[in-house]
């Protein structure tokens, strides 16, 4: 009997560990999905195809108060593409799938969280070291790809309003503008946010009707004028205009290597 019991005793836990086995996670599967699913491009080849576009680029509402990291890269067509900040660490990596991974990606365009300064400051832009970011990829027919985009901390002062005056959106109806055309005039900028000379490449006017029926957006009347660095006046056709309507007016601007500010206000029309 007692060996019996023994027995019976000794099925039972090979029944119980064969059970908890069958039911536990397989850490080297596992891991070898995981390192299956990362993604780091292969260095380019001397003979690798020079990439079409590569830019990283700050923008700084300096109305909202935040703060952000963008960028776009673009070319023919590229199944995986991975970018590398100076210090050679992977930063961005992308690789399309399904359908995607067959029809590929030409082109991304990417904007970083925008945080408020108190969260995210110009103390903070500081991690992002100026520099080159090698960025690398796989072309749609198997060719390697490479390139870089520099980056730079100096961001441009905000652009002060002259014409209309500046107003936020609840207080749009204190600036109403005619719909037979007017003009948007700033003050030039000649210096960075920390008081440093800049050098600007332009600036950017952005008109946008805030309320428009187009569940999408894609319809959206928007006047969108970029504009050489000397110019500090720009005319707003009546064609674009509406009555009784709001809108919102933004004024980049753009310093050479791409980095922006953005004066956010708005008006109504007569």
């Amino acid at each position: 009997m007692k060996s019996k019991s023994l027995f019976i005793l000794l099925v039972l836990a090979m029944l119980l560990t064969a059970c908890a086995q069958s039911q536990a996670p397989a850490p080297v599967a596992a891991e070898s999905q995981h390192a299956s699913n990362a993604l780091d491009c292969a260095p380019a080849p001397a003979d690798a195809k020079p990439i079409d576009d590569a830019k990283l680029y700050v923008e700084f509402n300096s109305t909202d108060e935040d703060l952000g990291i963008h960028g776009y890269l673009g070319d023919d067509g590229w199944t995986e593409l991975c970018v590398y900040n100076p210090g050679g660490e992977l930063m961005l990596a992308i690789k399309p799938q399904a359908q995607l991974g067959s029809t590929t990606l030409a082109s991304v365009f990417f904007e970083g969280r925008e945080p408020s300064l108190d969260e995210f400051g110009f103390e903070e832009l500081k991690s992002f070291p100026e520099g080159r970011y090698a960025v690398r990829a796989l072309s749609h027919d198997g060719t390697s790809v490479s390139g870089e985009a520099t980056f730079s901390r100096n961001v441009p002062a905000p652009p002060e309003l002259v014409f209309p005056a500046w107003a936020e959106e609840e207080g749009a109806e204190d600036v109403v503008m005619p719909t037979d055309g007017f003009s948007v005039e700033w003050e030039p900028v000649t210096e960075t946010t920390d008081g440093n000379p800049v050098t600007l490449s332009g600036y950017e006017v952005i008109i946008t009707k805030v309320e428009h029926d187009d569940p999408h957006g894609f319809s959206l009347p928007v006047y969108d004028v970029h504009l050489g660095p000397e110019k500090t006046l720009l005319s707003v056709p009546p064609e674009f205009l509406e009555q009784d309507t709001l809108y919102e007016l933004e004024i980049l601007a753009i310093e050479e290597s791409g980095n922006q500010t953005i004066t956010v206000s708005f008006f109504m029309t007569e």
